[in-house]
């Protein structure tokens, strides 16, 4: 029986085992994916983190956005960045423009009702130059802290900053004005000179028609505006031309040009405390009427003129012996039917206080009665007290009330008869002066001048027909006059030359004469100083003069 064949050639190798398929780990983590895991795992803590430092997002309003930059424009506060500009995009109405503001978690607090944001930009202004470092670093915008508790998320942006910040060291005070003057935001507020804070603002009431000054006096400076402080508006130059003649008075350079107010504090009140915060002050117009002392309640008085009142003015001065007591108020024209004249009624206020000593000594224990400046009044009209136009200053001509005492008036008494008292005037110096010249010139126009010189005319035409008439013996003794004088005047020509010449012969004789005196009385001198150091040679005689020893020989 034949053995099976087998099939595999020679070549082939023994059988080998069968492989065996491993499979991998599905739950094993290749070590390319540990990468990409720990960046993601990076990137989800500082989302985390970012979403955990970020405040809230505010929008303000502004009316540019000039300076401002998507994502670039800082928030700050005292200058701190607490935020950053997110999104700039306009409002629906395309009128502002609405900046988003992501602030910083820290900051969140400042989303407050009554915060306040600017934009920092460099301005030029009366308080200042502001804002100078932005043109390195760029704009930002600025924070003023609001204390309110209720959290608010959509602003209206200031245009300017705000001149007073909270928490700002310093003190408010209002004035009430007349008149702002050329005041502005802004300008400063100057004691004795120097500048100790700035006008914060201004309000014009149109119910009450008042005019309010809002000013801020820095720290340290607020001990300086007491309740006896008196505050002027300083703007500009005071310039002042009326019946005291020009006053010129300015603060400094800045209020020349922008304005300002100044302050002082009464003498003999440096002592008193602070006043505080919101205390209400009265702007005066100048320094003088700021300082000047208390007025009192003021007495209405009337004054009749029968002369031209040109030149005075609503406002000028009423004088009394050098002290203006009181200003003129009003001017009106009056007919008076029995004298057919014009009379000019000037009503003016006095200040009877202002007399000082003189009222209290007059008045004597009742120097608080209703009436006592109108019985005051009263005594001084029966003592002569009289209204005169006086003028104050020739150049502009322009005329003031003087209160004085005329020696030389007529009686009269004060009238009271209407609401106003009225006080007896006098003519003026100037119009008494007046009628003298006119009666001067009536005079001098009376003088014949023309007869006069008529007859003069005449006088000099027979002077001159007596000089043609001389007889001949007359015109020889004038030719002989005329030969003495000719003769005299060769006379003083002859001594002029023989005396004052200098080559005259007595100039010479004089001059040499002149010589010897003066070396006589160089001799003379000369033996009196001899005589001095010798006086023994009156009795001895002048002693001999040593002999003259050669040079060479001195040393021998």
């Amino acid at each position: 029986m034949a053995e099976p064949t087998d099939p595999r050639p020679d070549d082939v190798p023994p059988a080998i085992a069968e492989p065996v398929i491993a499979k991998k780990n599905a739950a094993r983590l290749s070590l390319v994916w540990i990468v990409p895991i720990l960046a993601v795992a990076i990137g989800a803590a500082l989302l985390l983190n970012t979403l955990l430092q970020a405040g809230p997002h505010i929008v303000i309003s502004f009316r540019t956005a000039e300076g401002l930059e998507r994502g670039k424009t800082e928030v700050r506060y005292k200058e701190v960045a607490v935020g950053r500009v997110e999104t700039v995009e306009l409002s629906e109405d395309r009128a502002r423009v609405l900046v988003g503001v992501r602030l910083d978690r820290s900051a969140a607090g400042l989303a407050v009702e009554d915060t306040q944001f600017w934009v920092v930009r460099p301005r030029i202004g009366t308080a200042g130059i502001t804002g100078l470092g932005t043109l390195l670093s760029g704009s930002y915008i600025g924070i003023d802290a609001g204390k309110s508790t209720k959290s608010r998320r959509r602003f209206d942006g200031l245009e300017v900053p705000p001149l007073v910040l909270r928490g700002e060291p310093g003190r408010t005070y209002v004035l009430r004005a007349n008149d702002l003057g050329s005041l502005e935001v802004g300008s400063p507020v100057y004691y004795r000179r120097t500048r100790v804070g700035r006008v914060a603002g201004y309000t014009l009431d149109p119910k009450s028609d008042e005019l309010t000054v809002q000013v801020f006096i820095e720290s340290p400076y607020e001990p300086l505006v007491t309740q006896k402080a008196r505050f002027w508006n300083a703007s500009g130059l005071d310039l002042t031309l009326n019946a005291s003649g020009l006053t010129l008075n300015t603060q400094a350079l800045t209020s020349v040009i922008a304005g300002g107010i100044a302050f002082e504090r009464l003498p003999g009140n440096e002592a008193m405390p602070p006043a505080p915060g919101g205390t209400r002050f009265f702007l005066f117009n100048d320094r003088q009427s700021a300082m000047a002392p208390p007025d009192g309640p003021a007495l209405p008085i009337r004054m009749v003129f029968d002369q031209s009142v040109r030149g005075l003015a609503v406002g000028a001065p009423i004088d009394f012996l050098g002290i203006e007591i009181g200003t003129v108020q009003a001017m009106q024209l009056h007919y008076d039917a029995q004298r057919k004249r014009y009379p000019m009624e000037v009503v003016a206020n006095i200040y009877p206080l202002r007399l000082g000593n003189i009222r209290q000594a007059m008045l004597g224990a009742q120097p608080a009665a209703a009436d006592a400046d109108l019985q005051l009044l009263r005594m001084l009209v029966d003592n002569g007290l009289r209204a005169q136009l006086r003028t104050g200053n020739l150049i502009t001509g322009t005329q003031y009330v003087a209160l004085d005492f005329t020696p030389k008036a007529g009686p009269a008494r004060l009238d009271t008869s209407g609401a106003v008292p009225r006080v007896p005037s006098v003519p003026g110096a100037f119009n008494e002066l007046q009628p003298q010249l006119a009666e001067i010139v009536s005079k001098i126009s009376k003088v014949p001048f023309d007869e006069i010189g008529r007859d003069l005319q005449q006088t000099l035409r027979q002077a001159q027909g007596s000089i043609r008439q001389l007889t001949p013996e007359a015109q020889k003794a004038l030719a002989e006059v005329q030969r003495t004088l000719a003769s005299v005047q060769e006379s003083l020509q002859r001594l002029d030359r023989n005396v004052l010449d200098e080559t005259a012969p007595m100039q010479r004789n004089v001059e040499q004469t002149m010589g010897e005196l003066q070396r006589a009385a160089q001799a003379l001198r000369q033996l009196g100083d001899y005589l001095q150091r010798h006086p023994e040679s009156l009795l001895r005689g002048k002693r001999a003069d040593p002999p003259l020893t050669p040079p060479g020989d001195k040393g021998r």
